[in-house]
């Protein structure tokens, strides 16, 4: 007997513990929306595009540096002598006949190659601030890269979690619909009972049928959409095939069919959109400055070191000079002014879409608490209309066991009972997505689902 028991409990133990490794392995939904955030190529390439910013940025600081270049001028050509062209002239005093002198005199003018090394540095003094304001615009597009790139990531954040919530949906709604295949078979079971009995005809026994395999197939599609959910999920999170999803948390908030509460404040100033305009703006500004600093003097300290070539001693000597270079627009056809001017207008321009912007997602996120409402609203009224189903489908049932109603009845009050959960169903998810699509809009989503998932 004591065997028999242990042989017994042995594979009830085996089993209680590969459920719970099984469990162990489910990934919730932070942890799906973070591995697709760091899958996603789109939000890669905005990593990409805000590091080579970033190096811009960098490139652009250096500009205020010194620079030291290394020269060289190679060439060839006919370096005259003058000392061995007095002598052949005969305008000396010492006159040289010997051929073979002569001939080593000439060839002291001779074409010949030549190299000449140099160095020359410069350091900017003074540009009027035209350094600075390029090294304030390539950083403010740098936070601008990096607002793209943080948009970009709520947005696959959003699609992530939105193709898990409909996964966990699909799973509420197998449920119902199992329940409903369960009372179709029974109904038609019975219609094609009553038919072999001659009390119904043999269509009515078929339309029984045909319902069944309405329901068995709506069925069967439901899961096909769950599995093609769950293995667009493992692809777009780079997951093996085994990877599951623990959407019970999901399911247990969406079976109870509550209003999900959107954040009290729209909290503008984190939209990225307008930060982006607000970016946009500043560096705007920038560009009006770099224009306006045109119109003063450019000041560089310019040193050169080389080598010049002397005739007279026939040889390179060492030269340097230092010395300061300013420029100054003295006259540029109104070319300077007119890029003032054209700066100046893009200015407003962007300080304009900054002010569209703004009232546009006031406009959004006002819209959004409008539609929060009308979904409280539809939601009172799916579970007010469920609660009579609910209550209908029990009384008709009663009676269907007791024999005092029809299986027609049956399937008709059954009927009413799934659309009513799918109507409170799609509704709770809808404002679930809506509170998502709120959180989206501040810039908060990913925190907010690696914080708290649900409300």
């Amino acid at each position: 007997m004591a065997k028999t028991w242990i042989v017994t409990l042995i594979p009830m133990i085996l089993l209680a513990g590969s459920r719970s490794r099984a469990e162990d392995n489910l990934l919730p939904l932070s942890e799906v929306v973070r591995r697709v955030v760091a899958h996603d190529p789109g939000v890669r390439a905005y990593h990409a595009d805000q590091d080579a910013a970033r190096s811009e940025a960098k490139r652009t600081e250096t500009l205020r540096l010194p620079k030291l270049y290394l020269n060289t001028d190679v060439g060839g050509g006919q370096m005259v002598n003058d000392v061995a062209n007095v002598l052949l002239t005969g305008l000396s005093p010492a006159s040289v006949t010997d051929p073979k002198t002569r001939s080593n005199l000439a060839n002291l003018s001779a074409n010949r190659p030549f190299a000449i090394p140099g160095a020359h540095l410069e350091s900017l003094l003074f540009d009027g601030g035209r350094t600075g304001a390029a090294v304030r615009s390539a950083w403010l597009t740098e936070n601008k890269s990096g607002v793209a790139q943080a948009r970009a990531t709520q947005d696959e954040t959003y699609a992530a979690a939105a193709d898990f919530l409909g996964l966990a949906q699909g799973r509420v709604l197998d449920r119902y619909l199992e329940d409903h295949v369960r009372v179709t078979e029974l109904v038609s079971n019975a219609l094609a009972d009553q038919a072999k009995a001659g009390r119904i005809t043999d269509a009515r026994a078929l339309a029984g049928r045909a319902q069944l395999q309405t329901a068995q197939a709506a069925l069967e599609n439901n899961r096909d959409e769950m599995r093609t959910a769950s293995d667009l999920l493992r692809q777009r999170a780079g997951l093996a095939a085994e990877a599951a999803f623990d959407t019970r948390p999901a399911e247990d908030f969406l079976g109870q069919y509550l209003l999900s509460p959107l954040p009290e404040d729209a909290e503008l100033q984190s939209n990225a959109a307008l930060q982006a305009t607000l970016l946009d703006t500043q560096i705007q500004e920038q560009q009006v400055r770099a224009a306006k600093a045109r119109r003063l003097p450019e000041l560089k300290f310019v040193a050169d070191y080389g080598f010049v070539f002397s005739a007279l001693v026939f040889t390179y000597r060492p030269a340097y000079s230092v010395g300061v270079r300013a420029t100054y627009p003295l006259f540029t056809g109104g070319e300077v002014e007119k890029s003032v001017q054209t700066e100046t207008r893009r200015l407003d321009a962007a300080t304009l879409r900054e002010q569209k912007t703004r009232s546009v997602l006031q406009e959004e996120y006002t819209r959004l608490q409008a539609e929060n409402r009308k979904l409280g609203r539809q939601l009172d009224a799916a579970r007010s209309q469920l609660s009579q189903a609910e209550e209908l489908y029990r009384i008709i049932r009663l009676k269907y066991d007791q024999g005092a109603t029809s299986p027609t009845d049956l399937l008709e009050t059954a009927e009413l009972l799934l659309n009513s959960r799918e109507r409170c169903l799609e509704l709770a998810r809808s404002s679930l997505l809506l509170r998502w699509a709120a959180f989206r809009f501040q810039g908060k989503l990913l925190a907010e689902l690696e914080r708290s998932p649900l409300p």
